[in-house]
């Protein structure tokens, strides 16, 4: 911290639903037959896998790590689907929608049109596009487990399963309709607006949902001081409920503006500053959280990483990862920021990192921001967006790729005015929120 369809997840999106659960819910015969079961299954069984009818999500082809896609975003009838690198927005969005044939149907909500095999065609290669809803079988679709959470999307009135054109992963590469095979280009993860999928290769090793009656004294400890960050912050951090809570299943890091003496002298703005810390130290992985962030003028939230035993020496030369940064949130700035800090200790350190801008509010939405701290590359991430790579670091302490080949562990804090943001000005509103729905930390 120094100078990225709603509702809960089940199980970091590792499970859908039992085949046997799920073909009953759906209609199919388990053979690629025609769905004879009641509409009334279909809600079932994506409410037995934490899912429910009425949910939006983006399909994504492991394979690829790319996502079903409208091109160019066309609302027309006859709009090609093909599949296209993640990026949140409302081409890549598909409500799940249950039909009288206890089917499912998958609904764009940015065009209202559902996804459809041309002309109701059977064949191998029968074109996917999209199509006013009208309740034909062209339009109706079912789920067939392959492994843990991959499935195929198959068209009972076909029997055939939607497929990336020869296995490609290519931005543009079209999608149709093709003989199940269970092969990679017919596997598919839905996966809820504003989260993201288990990452290829990697598989969950700690996680906090924010579920409980309270912050888990197992897996988060508080920094208590008023000692500024270290970037001459004005906040002073405490332990209080006031401060860091849950509620309804979200981590609430809340920025205050009232005057408040602890030992460390008086402050007039109080937050909270939670970290791992012996509790949670990893080396390597992918460390993701679900976030909606505070606005205004001086208001400095983080999810970052710091190193648990300092091998290199002080600060920074042992390192510092910040996966999330943003400041002054407001109209016209909604970037975020991920950032590497490493080299000497201060004042010889350095840093270098990247900005972007989500398509909308960091303020307004959750979004899931994340890094995949790899022995000699670190990527950033906003809803699966890839916006940063770096594999160029050093550290005065020890050869590369010292310093990030240590245990670190994870900080989120909202920090109030400082070095970078400036302080709060009359246009700011008290108290700001940082709502957090879930950290999860993946290992391969």
């Amino acid at each position: 911290m120094n100078t990225f369809i709603m509702g809960r997840r089940v199980g970091g999106l590792t499970v859908l639903c039992s085949l046997t659960v799920l073909l009953a819910g759906c209609g199919g015969d388990g053979n690629g037959g025609t769905a004879t079961a009641a509409a009334a299954g279909a809600p079932r069984a994506l409410a037995a896998a934490g899912y429910s009818v009425g949910q939006t999500y983006v399909l994504v082809n492991p394979n690829s790590g790319k996502a079903l896609d409208i091109a160019a975003g066309a609302t027309n009838d006859g709009a090609n689907v093909q599949i296209a690198s993640i990026n949140g927005g409302g081409a890549q969005q598909w409500r799940v929608e249950a039909d009288s044939n206890g089917n499912y149907v998958l609904i764009n909500p940015a065009s209202g049109k559902a996804l459809d095999v041309y002309a109701a065609q059977t064949n191998d290669g029968a074109n996917v596009q999209l199509w006013s809803r009208n309740g034909s079988g062209a339009q109706q679709w079912r789920l067939n487990q392959v492994s843990g959470d991959v499935y195929t999307v198959i068209n009972p009135n076909s029997g055939k399963a939607l497929d990336v054109a020869a296995a490609g992963t290519a931005d543009g590469t079209n999608v149709a309709i093709w003989s199940a095979n269970g092969t990679a280009a017919q596997q598919w993860k839905l996966v809820p607006v504003g989260a993201s999928p288990t990452p290829s290769g990697y598989h969950l090793v700690w996680s906090d949902e924010f579920d409980g009656n309270g912050i888990d004294g197992n897996k988060w400890s508080f920094e208590v001081n008023a000692n500024g960050g270290y970037n001459n912050e004005l906040q002073y951090y405490t332990s209080r409920p006031e401060n860091a809570r849950t509620e309804n299943g979200h981590l609430v890091i809340e920025a205050r503006q009232e005057n408040y003496t602890g030992p460390e002298g008086t402050r007039q703005y109080t937050s909270a500053r939670l970290r791992t810390l012996n509790k949670g130290d990893w080396t390597f992985g992918r460390m993701e959280a679900r976030m909606k962030l505070p606005r205004g003028q001086g208001m400095w939230p983080a999810f970052w990483m710091l190193p648990t035993d300092n091998k290199y020496g002080s600060w920074a030369a042992s390192g510092e990862i910040d996966i999330l940064e943003a400041v002054n949130t407001g109209p016209g700035n909604n970037t975020v920021y991920g950032t590497l800090h490493y080299g000497g200790s201060v004042p010889a350190n350095t840093h270098t990192g990247n900005a972007y801008d989500p398509v909308t509010s960091i303020a307004d939405n959750y979004h899931t921001y994340a890094v995949e701290w790899e022995p000699t590359a670190i990527r950033w991430y906003v809803d699966e967006v890839l916006y940063a790579t770096q594999t160029s670091w050093w550290s005065a302490g020890g050869a590369y790729p010292a310093p990030f080949d240590q245990r670190f562990h994870v900080l989120l804090n909202l920090a109030v005015g400082g070095n970078w943001p400036g302080n709060p000005d009359g246009g700011t509103s008290f108290p700001q929120r940082m709502e957090v729905d879930f950290v999860r930390v993946y290992q391969k």
